[in-house]
């Protein structure tokens, strides 16, 4: 797993707990207390299938934690003092990585736990409290696991029977992983979509056609509207103007059958973002609830959460533009000004880096999995998405974001908007997302003098943001 220290600026910059990344006071990581809780969250963690420890914050106010700070922060929690804790008290050991970020002149630490975690992980030993013989900080044995069943908020506990679902299905997909990339491999992207489309167009015949993806369609349209409105009623700088204008991205999706809710409450919002596994620094339907400034924070209108956040003035390089809309029904919608038009690397409206877009769109569908599974969905659910890209005449594909990968010069695209529309069963795997990554962005591509994006390649930016090493 690698982290990257955009990732880690982000997490030290807008701290915030959910199933995959858990914020600890300071520690002392050779106190028993200490050591406890390090080994408990990465045990946790990793069942939850990877995430971050954040250190040096306080999981209630999302603050900084002004005490028990150690007078050498690296020191303190050096690599080999952390995996020796993991070493002792894991029942199948593996590598964590620490980083480090700076925030108002001090430095925190995170400990990064990888995913791919194919048998549920336990405690090796016993660690008894120093202060109470009669108690035990950890308890042989036991599996530990980053829940919402224990209080609604993200938590580490031991495990409940009601959290083992969610640990078999995380442990089936990453066996599952190798024996989808197998199958990829040897039957061949065209060949493995082929064979989709048959199984689909059969099931559509035993069965009414879906309705998912309209559903989608209708979430995308009512989004733009509330999103409209929104801006609308926002004072806006001169320098939120100038990005309005710029080229922009939109996501919806809608949950086949609906929900059977009536209102958006602040469980719901709890779950959701407790939920998210926050695949990148900015992760898509954002918790922007600790944000400093109350305009970007989420409000309620029309029985759904909405958030409007403008953060555009720190900065070229660190500016953000989103518009998110999430209701009870299962319906959720995100706009964003595209981040090609947002950095000094290229001239903005110009190009459009496809690897980006690829983990964009691969992100969102592996969100929306996520809610829905959070939100207590059967297996018969069906998700619809749909994608839509404005403002890309003129563009030319260039992986300026991503230089390490190329691709050949193609010549400028003609349409001014692009829209699809998928439909992803909730049995799906997240490994498995591949081949409707592909679907979703084969038409944006494709207007780019007819690009086609690899299946492999695709393969790879997914397992890249799947184990958030991108």
């Amino acid at each position: 797993m690698d982290i990257s220290q955009e990732r880690l600026n982000n997490l030290v910059a807008h701290p915030s707990e959910s199933l995959n990344v858990e914020l600890k006071r300071w520690i002392d990581p050779t106190d028993p207390k200490g050591i406890a809780k390090i080994a408990l969250a990465a045990i946790a963690l990793r069942n939850r299938n990877g995430g971050y420890l954040v250190i040096g914050f306080d999981n209630d106010t999302l603050s900084p934690d002004p005490n028990n700070k150690p007078a050498n922060v690296r020191a303190a929690f050096h690599v080999d003092i952390i995996q020796g804790i993991i070493s002792k008290y894991v029942s199948n050991p593996f590598e964590i990585q620490i980083g480090f970020a700076e925030r108002g002149g001090q430095e925190f630490p995170i400990i990064a736990v990888p995913e791919g975690t194919t048998v549920p992980v336990a405690a090796k030993g016993d660690l008894p409290d120093p202060t109470n013989k009669h108690k035990f900080l950890i308890r042989a044995d036991t599996v530990y696991f980053r829940t919402l069943n224990s209080n609604g908020r993200p938590s580490t506990s031991a495990a409940k029977a009601s959290d083992w679902r969610d640990i078999v299905e995380i442990c089936f997909e990453n066996r599952e992983a190798d024996i989808g990339r197998f199958l990829r491999r040897h039957l061949g992207g065209e060949n493995l979509l082929r064979f989709i489309t048959n199984a689909q167009e059969k099931l559509a015949a035993l069965k009414p056609v879906p309705t998912a993806t309209e559903h989608a369609r209708m979430v995308l349209e009512a989004g733009k509207k509330f999103r409209d409105e929104a801006i609308a009623d926002r004072q806006l700088s001169a320098r939120d103007q100038e990005l309005l204008k710029c080229g922009t991205w939109s996501a919806a999706l809608a949950i086949d059958p609906p929900l059977p809710a009536t209102d958006s409450n602040h469980e719901f919002l709890n779950t959701i973002f407790g939920s998210n596994p926050q695949y990148t620094g900015w992760p898509v339907w954002l918790d922007s609830r600790p944000f400093a400034d109350e305009r970007h924070r989420p409000y309620k209108k029309q029985k759904a959460w909405e958030a409007l956040i403008l953060s555009t003035q720190a900065g070229l390089m660190s500016s953000h533009v989103d518009f998110l809309r999430m209701d009870a029904k299962g319906e959720f919608y995100l706009w964003r000004v595209l981040q090609d038009d947002m950095t000094d690397k290229v001239e903005p409206k110009t190009q459009l880096d496809p690897a980006l877009m690829v983990y964009r769109v691969a992100e969102v569908i592996a969100v929306g999995i996520s809610f829905a599974r959070a939100l207590g969905c059967d297996e018969t659910s069906t998700l619809g998405f749909c994608f839509e890209w404005d403002n890309l005449k003129g563009r030319t594909l260039s992986s300026w974001a991503n230089p390490e990968l190329y691709f050949s010069k193609r010549g400028k695209i003609q349409d001014n908007t692009v829209s699809t529309c998928i439909e992803v069963p909730l049995t799906t795997p997240l490994p498995s997302i591949v081949p409707y990554v592909s679907q979703a962005v084969a038409d944006l591509f494709s207007a780019f003098d007819g690009f086609v994006y690899s299946e492999r390649g695709i393969e790879q930016r997914v397992e890249k943001l799947l184990s958030r090493q991108w």
